[in-house]
């Protein structure tokens, strides 16, 4: 069922246009080799008291895609979920659904990657069993036309994005719906491309 939530505020879109850039920005910083100094003692007693996200980031557990390093984004700016091959089933909305409904976050990032294991499962012949094969299935369902491995990585974050969209759930305090954005590491360049900006714009 699709959200019938009306559109963000233009100061939600700002936020969201805003908090998109810096991850992009921080993106060229990580490509470059020439990320900013650590955290300092204060900036981490900044986040004592709580919390203030700029976006929620659902990522993949590939080891090679930290998302706070490719990204360069520092401890408080993301809240992020990483499951294989960005699986929505289970725990993963409801803590997608703390960001939009209890943090009020505007901005949803689905970031997939090339070379993508959870991909390359779900175009196999055989699906494993278990907890990991209803994983791949999930991924596999958004992969029915188009069996090729490189433009799938592409194709399975296009079809999360237009799921979480579709999420009557996923809606902030004040009613409506986040932007959510479609990015692929390139694990080959370190670079990230954006498939969807939902209309925010690449900066």
């Amino acid at each position: 069922m699709s959200t019938t939530a009306p559109q963000p505020p233009t100061d939600a879109t700002d936020a969201a246009r805003t908090a998109l850039a810096a991850l992009l920005a921080g993106n060229g910083r990580f490509v470059a080799g020439s990320p900013p100094a650590g955290v300092s003692d204060q900036d981490r007693a900044a986040l004592v008291d709580g919390q203030s996200p700029t976006a929620v980031l659902v990522g993949c557990v590939d080891s090679r895609v930290p998302p706070e390093l490719v990204l360069d984004a520092v401890p408080g700016q993301l809240l992020t979920i990483r499951t294989a091959g960005q699986a929505l089933t289970g725990a993963t909305f409801g803590s997608i659904e703390f960001g939009v409904r209890a943090l009020g976050l505007s901005l949803v990032v689905v970031l997939g990657h090339t070379g993508c294991g959870a991909v390359a499962a779900a175009l196999a012949e055989s699906i494993p069993d278990g907890e990991l094969g209803q994983l791949v299935h999930e991924v596999a369902a958004r992969l029915v036309d188009d069996p090729d491995p490189a433009h799938a990585v592409v194709v399975n974050v296009d079809a999360t994005v237009a799921q979480l969209r579709q999420h009557r759930d996923l809606v902030t305090p004040d009613g409506f719906a986040p932007f959510v954005v479609g990015l692929v590491y390139d694990l080959a360049t370190g670079r990230v491309s954006i498939t969807d900006d939902a209309g925010l714009g690449s900066a």
